[in-house]
C-alpha cells in the first residue's frame, strides 16, 4: 500500500529516484563524518567560563536541526559567550555559534573543543554540536536507500521451457518410454 502511494506520488521511477538520492546523501554524510573525525583528532579540550548568554529564538526548525536540536522555529535558544585559554597561552573571548535549549549561567564551566591553531572553529563539547547533524544526514540517506530498494520493481523471471509439473500423485510418462508388453518365457523342456 505504501509502495503504491509513493509510486503514485512520485511516479514509476520512484525507487530509482529514492535510491540515487539515498546513496548520494549517504556518501556525502560519510564524507562529512570523516572530516569531523579529522577535526576532533586535531582539537584539544579546554575548560571555558561562561561570561554572558545571548538568548534568541530559533528562526526555523531547520536552524534547530543544524544545531542538533529537535525543536520548532520560535523555540528559545541560548548561545554562551565564553572565555578560555588555548595551550599556547592565548586567552580567547568568543560567542559560541552552537545554540541549544540549555540555559547557561554566568560563571558556569563548560568544555570547549578547539583546534589549537584556529580557535575560531571551537565548539562546545556536546555530541549533538559535533556529530549530530552528520549523523542525522547519514540516517536520512540510509532510510532513503532502503526505501529505494524496497520499492524496486520486481522483474518477472523468464519462463523455463519445461512443462509445468502435474499434480502429485499422478505418474508422468517419460518421453522416450513406451508401455511394456508382457512376455512370458517358456521353460525349456528337455
Amino acid at each position: 500500500m505504501l509502495r503504491q502511494f509513493i509510486c503514485k506520488l512520485v511516479g514509476k521511477r520512484a525507487s530509482r529516484l529514492l535510491l540515487v538520492l539515498g546513496l548520494l546523501l549517504t556518501a556525502f554524510s560519510l564524507y562529512k563524518l570523516v572530516r569531523t573525525a579529522m577535526y576532533v583528532h586535531e582539537c584539544v579540550i579546554v575548560t571555558a567560563t561562561v561570561t554572558d548568554v545571548v538568548q534568541k529564538p530559533f528562526e526555523s526548525t531547520g536552524e534547530a536541526l543544524e544545531n542538533g536540536i529537535l525543536a520548532l522555529g520560535g523555540s528559545p535558544s541560548y548561545s554562551p559567550i565564553v572565555r578560555y585559554t588555548v595551550p599556547g597561552g592565548l586567552v580567547i573571548d568568543r560567542m559560541m555559534t552552537d545554540a541549544d535549549n540549555t540555559d547557561y549561567t554566568v560563571g558556569q564551566q563548560v568544555e570547549v573543543v578547539t583546534p589549537a591553531l584556529d580557535p575560531s572553529r571551537a565548539h562546545i563539547n556536546k555530541w549533538n554540536f559535533i556529530w549530530g547533524w552528520q549523523c542525522m544526514q547519514l540516517g536520512t540517506g540510509l532510510v532513503l536507500t532502503l526505501l529505494g530498494f524496497a520499492l524496486k520493481e520486481r522483474q518477472p523471471k523468464p519462463q523455463n521451457q519445461r512443462q509445468p509439473r502435474k499434480a502429485a500423485g499422478k505418474k508422468q510418462k517419460s518421453a522416450g518410454s513406451a508401455p511394456r508388453k508382457q512376455t512370458t518365457r517358456k521353460k525349456k523342456q528337455g
